[in-house]
């Protein structure tokens, strides 16, 4: 075991590269599935290092700017200069592939991992100093540690990082959440800001429900996206209803217990093909 040589899959971190050179959009792929650590070349890691910042500058990955950037950077020789990264592109037909070779170096990376972990855990049983309760524990954490998805958004970030996407948003003037529909409390909260918690709290039967399908049907109906509702409340059917009664200015209460008038048929059916998604 001492003398087997890590898992690793150098041909797809060459591919994964040369795709990135050859085509400026296949980084958008994948970058949120690798980081530079995956690599198992240094050289294969400083390369992609230069790539994810141009893209985070939201400049092009091409092989001429990579070059530029690693020569101003004293960093081309390091990698191997000019003629390496004009290999890695000769080597590559294109990037088409690329989520696919992506997984499979992700793949031995974690098989490293798993492997650094085991040695750690045998230095531990060996520990005659620690308990073994102790040596379990902290056996669990690390295994625990392992298994945690350190590509996972909430991962821990760096400031200058986040200080850049700022930067750009501000440039770009992109706003930073969707109008609720509602100008007064668009005031009050800015909107339906990105990856906030918004929790509508009241009594019962104050409209809670009512408002939440507002604000779902407003983004769906007036900024076009996709919305996902989930309710431990009232059925799907229920829901609909709900929605119903918004376009068609039927009162819910009544639309929910299948009491409406004759004469607000053609009311409901304008709201059932507003309702259904186009073909």
């Amino acid at each position: 075991m001492i003398d087997k040589i890590p898992p690793q899959n150098i041909e797809a971190e060459e591919s994964i590269l040369g795709g990135c050179l050859l085509d400026p959009d296949a980084i958008k792929r994948i970058v949120d599935i690798l980081t530079p650590e995956v690599f198992y070349f240094s050289v294969h890691q400083q390369i992609y290092k230069a790539i994810l910042e141009l893209h985070r500058q939201e400049k092009p990955t091409d092989l001429l700017t990579v070059t530029s950037w690693l020569s101003d950077h004293k960093l081309l020789i390091k990698v191997g200069g000019r003629n390496q990264l004009c290999k890695l592109v000769d080597k590559t037909v294109s990037a088409v592939n690329i989520d696919h070779l992506a997984l499979l170096i992700l793949d031995k990376y974690q098989r490293r991992q798993l492997l650094s972990v085991n040695n750690q855990i045998l230095e531990l049983t060996y520990d005659t100093t620690l308990s073994v309760q102790e040596v379990l524990e902290q056996s669990e954490s690390k295994i625990f540690h392992l298994t945690t998805n350190k590509f996972s958004e909430f991962k821990p970030q760096l400031i200058s990082d986040c200080l850049h996407e700022i930067f750009q948003n501000l440039k770009q003037e992109c706003q930073p959440g969707f109008s609720t529909g509602l100008k007064d409390l668009d005031v009050l909260i800015g909107g339906l800001n990105k990856k906030d918690l918004i929790v509508i709290a009241a009594r019962a039967s104050m409209g809670k429900t009512w408002l939440g399908s507002y604000f779902a049907n407003y983004i769906a109906m007036h900024q076009q996206l996709p919305v996902v509702f989930f309710s431990a409340e009232m059925s799907k059917l229920q829901l609909t209803k709900r929605f119903l009664a918004i376009h068609s200015g039927i009162d819910s209460t009544r639309l929910i217990r299948n009491q409406i008038y004759r004469s607000e048929m053609d009311q409901l059916k304008q709201a059932l093909i507003t309702l259904l998604p186009s073909r």
